[in-house]
C-alpha cells in the first residue's frame, strides 16, 4: 500500500488574514499543506515555539523589514533549516536588497501568481523530499541496528570483509577463530584467517575478485588457523552485503565435524524426526515421508492422509486438569496406533491431532481405514493416571487425485475435514471436497482443485436434452452435456459455469473425454437397436488433442460408439477463428461416417463462410436467436440469412430453448423444423 503523502506546513507572514486560505486554494488539494498565520514578530516567535513549521512565505514590507529579520533568524535557528520565500511588490528594491541579504529561497512579485504558485510548489515539494529522506534514512539506520542485532546473536560464524579486510565479526565468529575481542581482528586480511591446500582455490585471485565486488558463487572448502595456532576443516561461503551504508562481502564459516558414531547418528536423526512426547513423527518429518511417498508413486490416486483427534479434547482436558496433558495426548498417540496398526507412518502434527499416511489403492480403501479408526475408539475406555475417561474420536481424510500438485496440501485439507467433522458432533470422519460453485471471483488455482477433485471422484453427471422435429416423429437426436455436482450436495453446476475455467486450465480435453467415457458406458447398458442420434459438443482444445482422438478413434472401432449415429458438435464462438481445428478434425472422421454440427450460432455469425470452409450436417442456433422474434424486426432479418444460408449448404437447423408452443408456428414459417425445449421432451439422465 502507498505511503501517505507527508503534510507540509507553510507559515504565511503577512497583515491579510485571508492570504493563508487563498494560499491553500491556489496550490490546490493535491499539494497537502496546512498554513499558519502571523502578522507580528511575536506571533512569528509564538508560531515557531508551538508548531513545527516546514516554510515560509512572507510578504516583505519595506517599511518593516524587522519582521523578515525575525523570521530569517528563527528560521535558521530550527534544527533543520526553514526555507522562506518573499513575495515583494515589482518596483520594490528596497525589499528585494532586504530579501537577499536575508537569504531567502525564492523572490515573488504580487503580480504574477502564476510565478508564486510554481516557486511554492517546488518549495513544498523540495521540503517533503528532504523530510522523506530523513525518514528513510532514519529507518534504514534502525534496519542495519537491528540487523547488527541479529548478527551478533547468531549461532553462525559471520565476518564483514572490506577488499579482503575483516571490518566485522559477529560474537559466534570470533569464538570460532579464538579471538577475544574485534579490536584484535580488525584490519586482518582473510589470508590470515584461512589457506587452501594444493588442489584448493587460489585465494589471491579470490581476494582479488572481491575488490572488484566479484563475489564467489560457490562455497569452498578451506584450513581455517585460530589464534592459538590450532586449526580446523572449514566450509565458507560469500554472499554480498552492505555494513555502514557501505558495500562489502559477508562471508560464512562452518566448521566442519566429521561424525565418527554411526550410532550417534542415528540417535541425532531420530531426534531431529520424532516427537518428544509421544515418540512419533514430527510435523516436517510426516511432511517429508509424504513427498517421498509421492515421488514413489506412479499413479497417486488413492494416496490419502488421515487426521485424527478424540472429540471434546478441551473437556477431557478440563477433566484431567492441566497437569495430565502430556498423558493426555500420549493415551491418545497409543489409541490411533493401535486403530492403524503397525507399518504405517504416523505422526503428531499439532498440540492434539494426529497424522496418519495411508498407501491406498483407491478412495473406498481410504475410507474403510478412516471407518476403522473411527469403529476402534467409539466408545473406548482410557486410563489417564488415576481417572477412566470413555473417549470417541473424529478423522479429517483427504484422498489424492490422479495429478497431485503438492503432497503437504492433503495434510492441509485433511486438517480442514478433521475440523468439520469436529464441528458436526464427532465420532465420524469427514472426506475432503472442495468447495464448488458457479460464483465470478473464484482464482484458477481454486478451480482447478474443484474439477480435477470431480474427475477423481466421480461428480459429473451425463444429461441428454432431446431434439424433435416436427415433420417427423420418428426422428430424435439426444443432445449430451455433463453437470457437475458435488456430494451431499443439491447444487448443480452447469457446463457454462466451469467449461471456461476448464479452457483457461488445459482441461477441457480431459472433460469431453470424461463424457465420452460416459456415453459408450450408458449406450453399452442401453444396448438397444434405436436410430437415435447422438450430438456430442467438444471443446476447441479437444479438436486437437491427438490423445483424445485417438481415444475416439478406439471406441469407434471397438464398437463403443457408432459414428453413423454421432453427431460432433463445435461451438461457432471457438472455432470462428480455429476453422483449421474443426477442418482436421472432419477430414479425420468423415469417412467413418459421422455427422458434423455447427453450435451456438448467434446474431454475429458469419454463416457463410464458416459453412463454405466446414462440411456441417446441422447448424443449432444460440437461444437469443429465437427470442422476442416478434419485436425485433432486425434478429428475424438475421435469422431469415442464417436459414437461408444453411438451406444453401445443405445443413439442417436446430432452434434450442423453445418455452412457448406458440413459438413453434413462427419457426416453421422460417422453415427451421428441429426444435429443442423442456415443454417438448425435457432434459434426462443417462
Amino acid at each position: 500500500m502507498a505511503s501517505p503523502i507527508t503534510e507540509i506546513r507553510i507559515l504565511v507572514v503577512t497583515d491579510d488574514p485571508s492570504a493563508p486560505r487563498e494560499l491553500v486554494q491556489m496550490l490546490g488539494e493535491d499539494a497537502v499543506v496546512r498554513t499558519l498565520f502571523a502578522d507580528t514578530s511575536n506571533a512569528v516567535s509564538r508560531t515557531f515555539e508551538t508548531d513545527d513549521v516546514d516554510m515560509v512565505v512572507i510578504r516583505i514590507d519595506p517599511n518593516d523589514l524587522g519582521l523578515l529579520e525575525t523570521v530569517g533568524r528563527l528560521a535558521r535557528d530550527q534544527e533543520d533549516p526553514v526555507p522562506i520565500m518573499g513575495v515583494i511588490k515589482a518596483d520594490d528594491a528596497r525589499s528585494a536588497v532586504a530579501a537577499a541579504a536575508t537569504g531567502v529561497e525564492g523572490l515573488v512579485f504580487t503580480t504574477n501568481p502564476r510565478q508564486m504558485k510554481r516557486l511554492s510548489l517546488f518549495l513544498v515539494e523540495s521540503v517533503r523530499a528532504r523530510r522523506d529522506a530523513r525518514t528513510a534514512l532514519k529507518r534504514l539506520e534502525e534496519i542495519e541496528s537491528r540487523y547488527t542485532l541479529l548478527l551478533d546473536s547468531s549461532s553462525e560464524a559471520i565476518a564483514y570483509l572490506h577488499e579482503g579486510l575483516h571490518i566485522y565479526a559477529n560474537r559466534a565468529y570470533l569464538e570460532l577463530f579464538n579471538y577475544e575481542s574485534f579490536e584484535d581482528l580488525e584490519g586482518l586480511s582473510m589470508l590470515d584467517l584461512l589457506s587452501s591446500g594444493d588442489s584448493g582455490p587460489d585465494l589471491k585471485k579470490v581476494l582479488k575478485a572481491l575488490s572488484r565486488d566479484e563475489i564467489p558463487e560457490e562455497a569452498m572448502t578451506l584450513n581455517a588457523h585460530r589464534q592459538d595456532g590450532s586449526d580446523f576443516q572449514a566450509t565458507v561461503a560469500f554472499s554480498s552485503a552492505r555494513y555502514g551504508g557501505e558495500y562489502c562481502a559477508q562471508m560464512l564459516v562452518r566448521e566442519q565435524v566429521s561424525q565418527a558414531d554411526p550410532e550417534l547418528a542415528r540417535e541425532l536423526e531420530k531426534l531431529k524426526t520424532s516427537d518428544m512426547l509421544t515418540g512419533l513423527l514430527n510435523r516436517p518429518a510426516f511432511l517429508e515421508r509424504c513427498r517421498e511417498q509421492a515421488s514413489s508413486r506412479e499413479d497417486h490416486a488413492g494416496m490419502a492422509v488421515l487426521l485424527a483427534s478424540l472429540d471434546k479434547h478441551d473437556q477431557l482436558q478440563s477433566k484431567l486438569g492441566l497437569g495430565a496433558t502430556d498423558a493426555l495426548i500420549q493415551e491418545s498417540a497409543k489409541l490411533f496406533a493401535q486403530a492403524v496398526g503397525e507399518n504405517v507412518a504416523m505422526a503428531r502434527v499439532s498440540d492434539h491431532r494426529f497424522g496418519i499416511l495411508i498407501d491406498s489403492k483407491n478412495r473406498e480403501e481410504a475410507e474403510q481405514i478412516a471407518a476403522r479408526v473411527i469403529d476402534h475408539c467409539s466408545g473406548r475406555i482410557i486410563d489417564v493416571r488415576d481417572t477412566s475417561l470413555t473417549v470417541s474420536a473424529s478423522v479429517g481424510l483427504a484422498v489424492a487425485g490422479s495429478e497431485l500438485a503438492d503432497p503437504d496440501a492433503l495434510v492441509v485439507q485433511a486438517d480442514s475435514a478433521l475440523s468439520e467433522a469436529l464441528r458436526a458432533g464427532g465420532n465420524a470422519y469427514v472426506r475432503y471436497r472442495p468447495r464448488v460453485s458457479g460464483e465470478a471471483g473464484e482464482d484458477d488455482a481454486a478451480w482447478a482443485e474443484r474439477l480435477h477433485h470431480a474427475l477423481d471422484n466421480d461428480e459429473f453427471r451425463l444429461v441428454t436434452s432431446p431434439i424433435t422435429s416436427m415433420d417427423d416423429d420418428s426422428f430424435l437426436i439426444n443432445e449430451v452435456e455433463t453437470r457437475l455436482r458435488t456430494e451431499d450436495s443439491d447444487e448443480v453446476l452447469m457446463p457454462s459455469a466451469y467449461l471456461p475455467a476448464a479452457a483457461s486450465l488445459d482441461l477441457a480435453p480431459k472433460l469431453d473425454e470424461d463424457m465420452l467415457r460416459r456415453l459408450a458406458s450408458a449406450l453399452a447398458e442401453k444396448q438397444t437397436g434405436d436410430a437415435h442420434y447422438w450430438l456430442v459438443p467438444l471443446c476447441l482444445d479437444t479438436l486437437s488433442d491427438e490423445s483424445v482422438l485417438g481415444k475416439i478413434n478406439n471406441m469407434i472401432k471397438g464398437g463403443q460408439l457408432d459414428p453413423q449415429h454421432l453427431i460432433w458438435g463445435f461451438r461457432e464462438p471457438e472455432v470462428r477463428d480455429k476453422l483449421r481445428r474443426a477442418q482436421s478434425f472432419i477430414e479425420r472422421f468423415k469417412p467413418t461416417g459421422s455427422h458434423f454440427a455447427l453450435c451456438d450460432v448467434g446474431p454475429d455469425a458469419e454463416c457463410e463462410p464458416l459453412l463454405r470452409h466446414l462440411e456441417i450436417d446441422y447448424l443449432r442456433l444460440a437461444p437469443e436467436m429465437i427470442q422476442n422474434l416478434s419485436g425485433n424486426d432486425a434478429l428475424r432479418q438475421s435469422l431469415s440469412s442464417v436459414v437461408a444460408c444453411a438451406s444453401e449448404h445443405q445443413a439442417r437447423v436446430i432452434a434450442p430453448k423453445v418455452e412457448h408452443t406458440g413459438d413453434l408456428a413462427t419457426l416453421w414459417q422460417f422453415g427451421i423444423t428441429l426444435v429443442q425445449g423442456d415443454f417438448v421432451r425435457e432434459e434426462a439422465s443417462i
